[in-house]
């Protein structure tokens, strides 16, 4: 076996992890999805279940930092897997995370096509066919691959180009909602905020404050974008302060998310927001009283679009490298090119799967949300358990350490372990209590996971366990064995 390359190039800085994680928690989900939470669960019941997702989610973004710094490597959950469980637990981590980063690439993929309609009419096309009872336009098919062509372009030469797109994107999406918001809520009626909790016939009345509290995962599970960056910090003493900026990502979210629901809600009468297809975009087109302003809100969601996409597309091309580098995939994923060292065959691939996946339609979009929920908070139920395993197993000393012991990270497990039955019960109800189409894919997904883990055991025979942690951790000739 030759000798592990010198791995992806240091560029990054603790700002580009800052507008990686806000750009992807906020993304566009808050102009194409918030519209339904807030109708289920009603302002204020919305906003208590995002507090308490938030309030949650800090603690387990913690559990990521004080990971995060003792293993600073590229592929995030599956090498803190790989390390604390070994090496099918690293398989499985791996997997989830292609898939929740490659579909949410299609999911973005389709979802500019949809907004470039609502502010150019007629760009998506002709009907194609339906899905799920969605219509696939050629429109849709032509502006995604465009997209994804160019995020192609943005990635191919390394990560300071694509760091660039998101710190405009992001920076940008803020300044431009936060005038929005503040506008919204100026003019807007606070009678048009009851009920401020909608009824629900479950879960005492309040069972739309416990569905709010059930997509947190997909609403605040950006953060997790940011460990894939953090083996490309170009000061490894930054590596301390990753934990900080986890916190303040998800803080600054809420704070996004609170904002926009109070505005919205505002904006008009509760019977004429639910009846709206994009609710927030009409709201502010009632609230400035001009089409204008819902085209800026648009233009506003397309910028958020772009740096979650980029931000996924970053986060999926990186786990293939890790996935590949380690042989757990075809180990052409794992090389890289260009003197910007970059992963250009995982970027190939990650582009040819979202291009594919337009073909799926915007039917698919609530399915991925659903399955995106419960894939994240199985995600920080393994790093979570990994703290604990971490500082039992002669853990090495680490840039950054959980406070409080190990009751945080106990809650931070446990609530995890609680977002899993969640996310799966609220598809269960969602479905009028059968089998959900949510629950079909994800069984699909771990068989195709289980044959592909058949059919790739000459691929890990090529290395053994000692090269294999070699490549994952990054070691060059001479690093002691297990050392990171």
């Amino acid at each position: 076996m030759s000798e592990p390359d010198p791995g992806l190039k240091k560029t990054l800085k603790l700002r580009h992890l800052f507008t990686l994680g806000v750009g992807t928690i906020v993304g566009v989900a808050w102009l194409m999805v918030l519209g339904s939470v807030l109708g289920s669960a009603g302002p204020l019941g919305a906003a208590i279940g995002f507090v308490i997702g938030a309030v949650a989610m800090i603690p387990i973004g913690l559990c990521y930092g004080e990971l995060a710094g003792a293993l600073p490597h590229a592929g995030g959950e599956m090498v803190y897997a790989y390390d604390l469980f070994g090496i099918r637990w690293a398989y499985f981590a791996g997997l989830c995370l292609t898939f929740i980063y490659v579909i949410n690439c299609v999911f973005f993929a389709v979802s500019v096509g949809w907004l470039l309609n609502e502010l150019i009419p007629g760009i998506r096309g002709a009907s194609w066919y339906t899905v799920l009872g969605a219509e696939v336009h050629a429109g849709d098919i032509v502006i995604g691959a465009l997209g994804s062509l160019v995020l192609l372009a943005a990635h191919w030469r390394g990560a300071r180009d694509a760091a660039r797109l998101q710190d405009i994107a992001t920076y940008t999406l803020l300044g431009a909602t936060c005038i929005f918001v503040v506008m919204g809520i100026l003019r807007g009626n606070p009678a048009h905020l009851q009920p401020l909790i909608a009824p629900a016939d479950w879960a005492w009345g309040y069972g739309g404050v416990f569905g709010a509290l059930a997509v947190t995962p997909y609403f605040f599970g950006g953060f997790n974008t940011i460990p894939q960056a953090v083996s490309e910090l170009e000061h490894p003493r930054d590596r301390r302060h990753v934990a900080a900026v986890l916190a303040v990502c998800i803080l600054t979210s809420l704070l996004f998310y609170c904002a926009v629901l109070a505005a919205v809600a505002m904006a008009m009468p509760r019977a004429e927001l639910l009846a709206a297809e994009l609710p927030v975009a009409q709201a502010f087109r009632m609230v400035f009283g001009a089409g204008w302003a819902a085209e800026l809100v648009l233009f506003a969601g397309l910028l958020g679009l772009l740096a979650v996409w980029n931000a996924l597309f970053f986060a999926a091309t990186r786990v293939l490298y890790a996935l590949g580098r380690s042989h757990l995939l075809p180990a052409g994923l794992g090389r890289l090119s260009g003197d910007g060292r970059a992963p250009t065959r995982a970027i190939a691939v990650v582009t040819l799967l979202s291009i594919i996946g337009l073909f799926l339609g915007k039917g698919v979009l609530l399915p991925v949300v659903n399955v995106s929920s419960t894939l994240f908070a199985v995600m920080y139920t393994i790093v979570c358990f990994g703290v604990l395993r971490h500082r039992r197993a002669a853990p090495r000393p680490g840039a950054y350490r959980v406070p409080g012991g190990t009751l945080l990270v106990w809650l931070a497990a446990l609530f995890s372990l609680y977002l899993v039955g969640l996310s799966l019960l609220q598809q269960y109800r969602d479905a009028g209590n059968r089998m959900p189409p949510e629950w079909w894919l994800l069984l699909a997904s771990l068989a195709a996971g289980a044959l592909a883990w058949t059919l790739g055991g000459y691929s890990r025979a090529a290395l053994n366990e000692t090269q294999r942690r070699r490549v994952i951790f990054e070691q060059q000739p001479g690093d002691q064995p297990g050392s990171t």
